[in-house]
Parts: structure tokens; sequence; C-alpha cells
């Protein structure tokens, strides 16, 4: 295995708590029933944008528009003290950079809420390339996320693997034949995760390093 592609939120970040009190916020200003926090983090995964319009079940017009400029003025920035790494990660991430193994991320967070996230947690430099939804055409499930890392590194897809929380990553996998593992630890079951039958499971993060200390020898 020659290069690990991440997902970021669920994957490699406890980002939930941000992510269900920015929720929380949008659903209160709206006015909106709670239960629909529930179709939120089934969305996780997705670009914000198409998780509002599933969430509220709204198309394009003024209405997503009002719900997204709601969603956009949560205090994300004055709150990221609400995510941390999964226990474990930080260590991983640096044993597989020390023995040489690249890694990427292929993420459906805009560029702008990332990049301090990546260098509040020292990860700045540790990733390439860093693809975001203003990276691509074609947000996940589509391959092209994992097709821009493939080219960056001259790779094929069996020297890549891929490692997601949700079947939006996983799918994105399949579809660019690249291999996967799901990992329960973040939004979805392994029971959800299976349908895209990845290669393994991991259902902590030292579970996960087990796995990869495998692939990579």
């Amino acid at each position: 295995m020659k290069l690990i592609v991440w997902d970021f939120d669920g994957t490699l970040a406890d980002t939930r708590p941000l992510i269900e009190d920015g929720m929380k916020f949008t659903i209160k200003a709206l006015k909106a029933p709670e239960s629909l926090m529930d179709r939120w983090l089934a969305c996780v995964g997705l670009p914000v944008e198409e998780g509002l319009r599933r969430t509220f079940d709204v198309k394009d017009g003024p209405e997503i528009n009002r719900i997204l400029k709601i969603y956009k003025s949560y205090d994300w920035a004055g709150n990221t003290h609400l995510i941390r790494t999964f226990p474990g990660m930080q260590e991983l991430v640096a044993d597989l950079n020390s023995r040489g193994v690249k890694q990427a991320i292929a993420t459906s967070k805009r560029k702008a809420a990332l990049e301090p996230q990546l260098a509040g947690f020292g990860w700045a430099e540790s990733f390439f390339p860093v693809v975001t939804p203003e990276s691509v055409t074609n947000p996940k499930p589509h391959p092209e996320s994992l097709e821009i890392c493939l080219s960056s590194h001259g790779l094929r897809p069996e020297d890549v693997l891929m490692i997601g929380d949700t079947l939006y990553d996983l799918d994105m996998a399949n579809a660019a034949n690249v291999p996967c593992v799901g990992v329960t630890y973040g939004f979805a079951t392994r029971e959800q995760l299976a349908r895209a039958t990845p290669i393994a499971f991991a259902d902590t993060v030292v579970g996960l390093e087990k796995v990869l200390m495998q692939l990579t020898r």
C-alpha cells in the first residue's frame, strides 16, 4: 500500500460535537423539529449544501439560501474547541509518516474550515493532496476526489487505500476501484458500511492501526 487516503470528519477527527452544536443552532433559529438532527447526521460526508438540502427537504432557491445563511452564521471558528482527534490518531498519523507511508485527505469539508483544524492538530504538512469540495467538479461519492489523489502520486487504484466512516467515502472508493476500510467509530454503523463491502473494519484507532500495519508492511 503506497498511499492512504483519509476522510476527515468522523475518521481522522471527532468533529461530531461541533457538527451537532452547529445544527442545534440552525434548527433553533429556524424553529424546525429537533428530529431533523438524525437526518443531518446521516448526511455527514456530503458537501454541506447537499446535506442541508436533504435534511430540510428543499431544492435550490431562496429557501436553501436562507437555511445556508443561518447555518453559516453559527460561530464555527469560535467553537473549534469542540473538535478533537480520536484517541491514538495523532500517534498513528505520525508513525505512518515516519515509516514513509504517503497520506492524503479526501473530504467534503470546505478548505476554509479544514485548514485551521489541520493546523491545530499539527497536521498542516502531513497530507498531500488535501482534496476538498473546491478541488472537484463532482463531490463524494463520485470518484473524482480519489482520482486526484491517484494522479497526484502517479499510482494505480490497487496501490491506494481509502479509509472512511460513511457510505459516501466507501462508495467513492468502490467507484474508483480503490480498496477501502470502514471505521465504525464515526458516523455510520458496521451494518451500514457493510453494504460497500470494505476489505476490513475497524471499531477503534487501535484496531485500525493493526489493519494498517498488515497492509503497509
